[in-house]
């Protein structure tokens, strides 16, 4: 999709479906033929974009599908991990990424860079959409204002002062769209349709879905737990 004019590939996400394949070290789906073939199943499915890790997986992915690709490469486990620096973001965006997705909380970065500065030095190379991964409205409003293009709730719950739940930050989708003017993008332990309808209804621009469909594991283990429970909480499940 290279050449696309950015309100067109932020157009094509509008009220969609964007599915999360991503496979770490370990996982019995780990690389990027498995997850170039997951993507082509979810845009089977009637996903509107994709979103992968890493330079190998992105580049197997755009060469899979025909939507917009949103690329991110994790680095470690802690911390700001998600593209942590420019150099990332720019691997990212050569692999064929049309929207980078970084950290954008307002945690140390490994080199002490600023979110204003990974998304100027990303912008200064390539031409691509930059998404801001936050935790709370302070920071999308600051991503925002960095211009970044999307900000995305991914990382609520993940940082140890941002609102901790088990499910969706419909809050914060809710208060980011009400404060933002870019495209909200709900991201972080949606798992139902249900739950993807209500961050649309809550004001998100798109909605992003990832371990509920594409973790086999996790999908089997939800229903080794029914089987395995009581019948009275089976009923409440």
């Amino acid at each position: 999709m290279s050449g696309v004019e950015p309100d067109a590939i932020l157009r094509r996400l509008r009220g969609g479906l964007v599915v999360s394949c991503q496979a770490p070290p370990g996982d019995p789906l780990h690389g990027a033929t498995f997850m170039a073939a997951m993507a082509r199943a979810a845009v089977l499915g009637g996903a509107v974009g994709i979103r992968a890790d890493g330079p190998a997986d992105v580049q197997a992915v755009r060469q899979a599908v025909d939507v917009p690709v949103i690329g991110l490469w994790k680095q470690g486990a802690e911390g700001v991990y998600i593209t942590p620096t420019v150099d990332h973001a720019r691997a990212v965006a050569e692999a064929g990424a049309e929207i980078v997705a970084i950290d954008a909380t307002g945690r140390p970065r490994p080199d002490r860079s600023t979110v204003p500065e990974v998304v100027a030095g990303l912008r200064r190379t390539h031409r691509c959409l930059v998404m801001a991964d936050v935790s709370t409205l302070e920071e999308g409003a600051a991503a925002a204002a960095a211009g970044a293009d999307l900000v995305a709730t991914t990382l609520s719950g993940y940082t140890a002062y941002s609102r901790q739940r088990s499910g969706p930050d419909l809050e914060l989708v809710a208060a980011l769209a009400a404060r933002v003017g870019v495209p909200v993008v709900a991201e972080g332990r949606i798992a139902t349709p249900r739950e993807a309808r209500a961050a649309l209804n809550a004001g998100a621009w798109t909605v992003v879905v990832g371990g509920a469909i594409t973790r086999p594991q996790l999908i089997a283990a939800r229903f080794v737990a029914a089987l395995r429970a009581r019948p009275d909480e089976a009923a409440r499940s």
